[in-house]
Protein backbone atom coordinates (compact mmCIF):
# COMPACT_ATOMS: atom_id res chain seq x y z
CA UNK A 1 0.00 0.00 0.00
CA UNK A 2 1.53 3.31 -1.51
CA UNK A 3 1.74 6.22 1.18
CA UNK A 4 2.74 10.03 0.93
CA UNK A 5 4.00 11.94 3.43
CA UNK A 6 1.30 14.92 3.61
CA UNK A 7 0.62 18.21 6.02
CA UNK A 8 3.74 16.11 8.29
CA UNK A 9 1.31 13.01 7.77
CA UNK A 10 1.98 9.56 6.77
CA UNK A 11 -0.38 8.91 4.58
CA UNK A 12 -1.45 5.62 3.42
CA UNK A 13 -3.63 5.46 0.23
CA UNK A 14 -5.10 2.91 -2.50
CA UNK A 15 -4.13 3.28 -6.17
CA UNK A 16 -4.58 -0.29 -7.88
CA UNK A 17 -4.12 1.55 -11.23
CA UNK A 18 -1.26 4.16 -9.96
CA UNK A 19 -1.61 7.85 -10.92
CA UNK A 20 -2.68 10.02 -13.58
CA UNK A 21 0.65 10.55 -15.89
CA UNK A 22 -0.98 13.17 -18.82
CA UNK A 23 -3.82 15.95 -18.63
CA UNK A 24 -6.04 13.75 -20.45
CA UNK A 25 -5.89 11.23 -17.24
CA UNK A 26 -8.89 11.45 -14.81
CA UNK A 27 -8.61 10.99 -10.91
CA UNK A 28 -11.42 9.22 -8.99
CA UNK A 29 -10.62 10.10 -5.43
CA UNK A 30 -12.47 7.84 -2.70
CA UNK A 31 -13.27 8.86 1.08
CA UNK A 32 -14.56 6.76 3.16
CA UNK A 33 -16.64 7.86 6.27
CA UNK A 34 -16.33 8.22 10.09
CA UNK A 35 -14.25 5.04 11.04
CA UNK A 36 -13.70 3.73 7.86
CA UNK A 37 -10.51 3.57 5.71
CA UNK A 38 -9.57 2.71 2.15
CA UNK A 39 -10.73 -1.17 2.67
CA UNK A 40 -14.47 0.31 2.67
CA UNK A 41 -13.74 0.83 -1.34
CA UNK A 42 -11.69 -2.76 -1.81
CA UNK A 43 -14.89 -4.64 -2.95
CA UNK A 44 -16.01 -2.27 -5.38
CA UNK A 45 -12.46 -1.23 -6.80
CA UNK A 46 -13.05 -5.45 -7.51
CA UNK A 47 -16.15 -4.75 -8.92
CA UNK A 48 -13.99 -2.08 -11.35
CA UNK A 49 -11.43 -4.20 -11.80
CA UNK A 50 -13.71 -6.85 -13.53
CA UNK A 51 -15.24 -4.67 -15.90
CA UNK A 52 -12.09 -4.53 -17.91
CA UNK A 53 -12.38 -0.17 -18.16
CA UNK A 54 -10.55 1.93 -20.08
CA UNK A 55 -7.27 2.80 -18.62
CA UNK A 56 -7.51 6.51 -18.16
CA UNK A 57 -9.39 6.42 -15.35
CA UNK A 58 -7.89 6.58 -11.74
CA UNK A 59 -9.47 5.28 -8.75
CA UNK A 60 -7.11 6.42 -5.81
CA UNK A 61 -8.67 5.40 -2.14
CA UNK A 62 -7.58 7.47 0.54
CA UNK A 63 -6.85 6.89 4.43
CA UNK A 64 -7.73 9.43 6.33
CA UNK A 65 -5.76 11.15 9.46
CA UNK A 66 -6.94 8.78 12.37
CA UNK A 67 -8.26 6.21 9.87
CA UNK A 68 -6.65 2.85 9.05
CA UNK A 69 -3.24 2.79 7.92
CA UNK A 70 -2.65 6.92 7.78
CA UNK A 71 -0.86 8.40 11.29
CA UNK A 72 -2.25 11.48 13.33
CA UNK A 73 -5.49 11.55 14.71
CA UNK A 74 -8.74 12.41 13.56
CA UNK A 75 -8.15 16.07 11.74
CA UNK A 76 -10.56 18.54 14.52
CA UNK A 77 -13.08 20.11 11.58
CA UNK A 78 -14.39 19.45 8.36
CA UNK A 79 -13.10 22.39 6.94
CA UNK A 80 -9.45 21.26 8.11
CA UNK A 81 -10.01 17.87 6.40
CA UNK A 82 -11.06 19.56 3.13
CA UNK A 83 -7.53 21.31 3.72
CA UNK A 84 -6.23 18.31 4.10
CA UNK A 85 -7.01 16.76 1.03
CA UNK A 86 -6.26 19.54 -1.00
CA UNK A 87 -2.59 19.26 0.39
CA UNK A 88 -2.87 14.86 0.09
CA UNK A 89 -3.88 15.97 -4.39
CA UNK A 90 -0.36 18.60 -4.16
CA UNK A 91 1.30 15.96 -2.67
CA UNK A 92 0.38 13.54 -5.32
CA UNK A 93 1.13 16.20 -8.01
CA UNK A 94 -2.53 15.92 -9.14
CA UNK A 95 -3.18 18.89 -11.51
CA UNK A 96 -6.64 18.01 -13.17
CA UNK A 97 -9.89 18.40 -11.23
CA UNK A 98 -10.99 15.34 -9.99
CA UNK A 99 -14.44 13.42 -9.63
CA UNK A 100 -14.86 12.58 -6.00
CA UNK A 101 -16.53 10.33 -4.43
CA UNK A 102 -17.50 10.35 -0.72
CA UNK A 103 -19.76 7.90 1.42
CA UNK A 104 -21.53 8.81 4.83
CA UNK A 105 -19.30 11.94 6.51
CA UNK A 106 -17.01 11.43 3.54
CA UNK A 107 -19.45 12.65 1.04
CA UNK A 108 -20.11 15.41 3.64
CA UNK A 109 -16.13 16.30 3.68
CA UNK A 110 -16.83 15.77 -0.39
CA UNK A 111 -19.38 18.67 -0.45
CA UNK A 112 -16.78 20.75 2.04
CA UNK A 113 -13.90 20.41 -0.29
CA UNK A 114 -16.03 21.33 -3.43
CA UNK A 115 -17.19 24.32 -1.58
CA UNK A 116 -13.54 25.27 -0.61
CA UNK A 117 -11.87 24.31 -3.40
CA UNK A 118 -13.97 24.73 -6.26
CA UNK A 119 -11.21 24.59 -9.08
CA UNK A 120 -10.07 20.87 -7.71
CA UNK A 121 -13.40 19.36 -8.44
CA UNK A 122 -15.39 18.35 -11.32
CA UNK A 123 -18.16 15.59 -10.39
CA UNK A 124 -18.81 14.86 -6.87
CA UNK A 125 -20.96 11.31 -6.07
CA UNK A 126 -22.36 11.25 -2.61
CA UNK A 127 -23.01 7.96 -1.20
CA UNK A 128 -25.51 7.45 1.81
CA UNK A 129 -24.63 11.27 3.33
CA UNK A 130 -26.02 14.47 4.05
CA UNK A 131 -25.31 18.20 3.93
CA UNK A 132 -25.71 17.75 8.11
CA UNK A 133 -24.79 14.82 9.89
CA UNK A 134 -25.51 14.17 13.42
CA UNK A 135 -23.43 11.10 15.28
CA UNK A 136 -25.10 9.62 18.00
CA UNK A 137 -23.12 10.30 21.47
CA UNK A 138 -21.92 6.94 22.15
CA UNK A 139 -20.26 6.55 18.57
CA UNK A 140 -17.76 9.81 19.94
CA UNK A 141 -17.63 7.08 23.65
CA UNK A 142 -16.81 4.46 21.78
CA UNK A 143 -14.03 5.81 19.21
CA UNK A 144 -12.69 7.34 22.50
CA UNK A 145 -12.87 4.69 24.53
CA UNK A 146 -12.14 1.84 21.45
CA UNK A 147 -15.01 0.15 23.29
CA UNK A 148 -16.60 -0.81 20.21
CA UNK A 149 -20.18 -2.67 20.50
CA UNK A 150 -19.86 -4.48 17.56
CA UNK A 151 -23.81 -6.02 17.61
CA UNK A 152 -25.00 -2.59 17.63
CA UNK A 153 -23.16 -1.62 14.36
CA UNK A 154 -23.86 -4.41 12.31
CA UNK A 155 -27.47 -3.14 12.11
CA UNK A 156 -26.21 -0.49 9.62
CA UNK A 157 -26.09 -3.37 7.06
CA UNK A 158 -28.82 -4.60 5.37
CA UNK A 159 -30.63 -8.06 5.48
CA UNK A 160 -28.50 -11.18 4.68
CA UNK A 161 -25.13 -9.38 4.15
CA UNK A 162 -21.84 -12.02 3.81
CA UNK A 163 -20.16 -11.97 7.49
CA UNK A 164 -17.21 -11.51 5.51
CA UNK A 165 -18.62 -7.81 3.83
CA UNK A 166 -19.17 -7.12 7.46
CA UNK A 167 -16.12 -8.38 9.16
CA UNK A 168 -14.62 -6.18 6.40
CA UNK A 169 -15.95 -3.08 7.60
CA UNK A 170 -16.29 -3.67 11.15
CA UNK A 171 -12.59 -4.65 11.65
CA UNK A 172 -11.82 -0.84 10.21
CA UNK A 173 -13.40 0.83 13.65
CA UNK A 174 -10.66 -0.77 15.63
CA UNK A 175 -7.97 1.55 13.91
CA UNK A 176 -10.24 4.84 14.36
CA UNK A 177 -7.58 7.27 16.67
CA UNK A 178 -9.17 10.32 18.17
CA UNK A 179 -7.00 13.11 20.34
CA UNK A 180 -7.59 12.23 24.02
CA UNK A 181 -9.28 15.38 24.51
CA UNK A 182 -11.74 15.11 21.64
CA UNK A 183 -15.21 16.21 22.64
CA UNK A 184 -16.67 16.13 18.90
CA UNK A 185 -15.99 14.03 16.20
CA UNK A 186 -14.31 16.39 13.04
CA UNK A 187 -16.90 19.01 14.48
CA UNK A 188 -19.66 17.39 12.91
CA UNK A 189 -22.16 18.54 15.32
CA UNK A 190 -21.23 22.20 14.05
CA UNK A 191 -22.03 21.70 10.57
CA UNK A 192 -24.71 22.35 8.56
CA UNK A 193 -23.67 23.03 4.85
CA UNK A 194 -27.33 23.06 3.28
CA UNK A 195 -27.10 27.22 3.42
CA UNK A 196 -23.78 26.91 1.00
CA UNK A 197 -25.39 24.28 -1.34
CA UNK A 198 -27.12 26.70 -3.51
CA UNK A 199 -22.68 27.36 -4.73
CA UNK A 200 -22.27 24.31 -6.19
CA UNK A 201 -22.97 23.85 -9.84
CA UNK A 202 -21.30 20.97 -10.95
CA UNK A 203 -22.66 17.21 -11.77
CA UNK A 204 -23.62 15.81 -8.85
CA UNK A 205 -24.88 11.52 -8.13
CA UNK A 206 -26.16 11.32 -4.67
CA UNK A 207 -27.00 7.62 -3.82
CA UNK A 208 -28.73 5.65 -0.90
CA UNK A 209 -29.66 2.19 -0.11
CA UNK A 210 -33.67 2.21 0.29
CA UNK A 211 -32.53 -0.20 3.65
CA UNK A 212 -30.44 2.68 5.44
CA UNK A 213 -31.19 2.80 9.40
CA UNK A 214 -27.97 5.43 9.47
CA UNK A 215 -28.42 8.17 7.20
CA UNK A 216 -32.15 7.59 5.76
CA UNK A 217 -33.06 7.93 2.36
CA UNK A 218 -35.50 10.65 3.52
CA UNK A 219 -32.04 13.15 3.90
CA UNK A 220 -30.50 11.84 0.34
CA UNK A 221 -33.98 12.87 -0.65
CA UNK A 222 -33.96 16.52 1.12
CA UNK A 223 -29.93 16.46 -0.29
CA UNK A 224 -31.41 16.17 -3.86
CA UNK A 225 -34.23 19.16 -3.55
CA UNK A 226 -31.06 21.38 -2.31
CA UNK A 227 -29.12 20.28 -5.32
CA UNK A 228 -31.80 20.49 -8.20
CA UNK A 229 -28.96 19.54 -10.91
CA UNK A 230 -28.03 16.20 -8.91
CA UNK A 231 -29.63 12.72 -9.34
CA UNK A 232 -30.77 10.88 -7.44
CA UNK A 233 -30.00 6.71 -7.10
CA UNK A 234 -31.99 4.49 -4.74
CA UNK A 235 -30.24 1.16 -4.26
CA UNK A 236 -33.03 -1.37 -3.29
CA UNK A 237 -32.17 -3.74 -0.38
CA UNK A 238 -28.90 -1.53 0.24
CA UNK A 239 -27.75 -0.36 3.60
CA UNK A 240 -25.70 2.10 4.89
CA UNK A 241 -22.23 0.65 3.39
CA UNK A 242 -23.83 -0.10 0.06
CA UNK A 243 -20.40 0.18 -1.74
CA UNK A 244 -19.45 -2.85 0.15
CA UNK A 245 -23.06 -4.58 0.07
CA UNK A 246 -23.45 -3.57 -3.45
CA UNK A 247 -20.15 -3.42 -4.92
CA UNK A 248 -21.08 -4.17 -8.78
CA UNK A 249 -23.72 -1.97 -8.47
CA UNK A 250 -22.19 1.34 -7.66
CA UNK A 251 -19.08 0.82 -9.54
CA UNK A 252 -21.92 0.51 -12.21
CA UNK A 253 -23.78 3.83 -11.14
CA UNK A 254 -20.27 5.54 -11.14
CA UNK A 255 -19.24 4.38 -14.38
CA UNK A 256 -22.41 5.58 -15.83
CA UNK A 257 -22.16 8.90 -14.20
CA UNK A 258 -18.56 9.53 -15.21
CA UNK A 259 -19.37 8.13 -19.22
CA UNK A 260 -22.55 10.87 -18.77
CA UNK A 261 -20.69 13.65 -18.03
CA UNK A 262 -17.86 12.92 -20.28
CA UNK A 263 -15.08 11.98 -17.77
CA UNK A 264 -14.50 8.57 -19.37
CA UNK A 265 -14.87 6.80 -22.99
CA UNK A 266 -17.61 3.64 -23.10
CA UNK A 267 -15.77 0.40 -23.23
CA UNK A 268 -14.93 -0.61 -26.68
Amino acid sequence: MPLVQCSGLETHYLAPWGLPTSSADQLVLLVHGAGGSSRHWEPMLKAWFEKSLPNRVFLVAIDLPGHGKSSGTVLSSVSAIADFLNAFLDALEIRNSVCLVGHSAGGLLGLQFALNYPHRVDRLMLIATSACIQLHPEFLHQATTQNWDYATLEQSFAPEIPEALKQLVLKEFQHLRLSPDANDFMDLSQVDLRPSLSQLTLPITIVTGDDDVIISPRKSKLLQRELPQAELVIVPGGGHYVQVEQADTIAAVLINFLQTTSLMTCPT
